[in-house]
């Protein structure tokens, strides 16, 4: 399906010290319902990152939010 991908890349940094980078892609997908978003992230974490948990949390609350609005 052509049009239907958004892909991005950013990194995180505290200060002058970066701690991850990650090369996300959303896709949209026609459903019954109307929508189907398809969210992929591939992270590098570095020392001292906060790690995968929190980052997931944070786009989870992210998308509700999405969701909620357009829904």
């Amino acid at each position: 399906m052509p049009n239907n991908r958004i892909v991005f890349s950013y990194t995180m940094a505290f200060g002058d010290n970066p701690f991850s980078a990650s090369l996300s892609t959303i896709e949209i997908f026609p459903s019954k319902k109307g929508s189907k978003l398809v969210f992929t992230e591939q992270d590098a974490f570095f020392e001292n990152s906060d790690g995968p948990r929190l980052r997931e949390e944070g786009w989870n609350k992210l998308l509700e939010s999405l969701g909620n609005e357009i829904g």
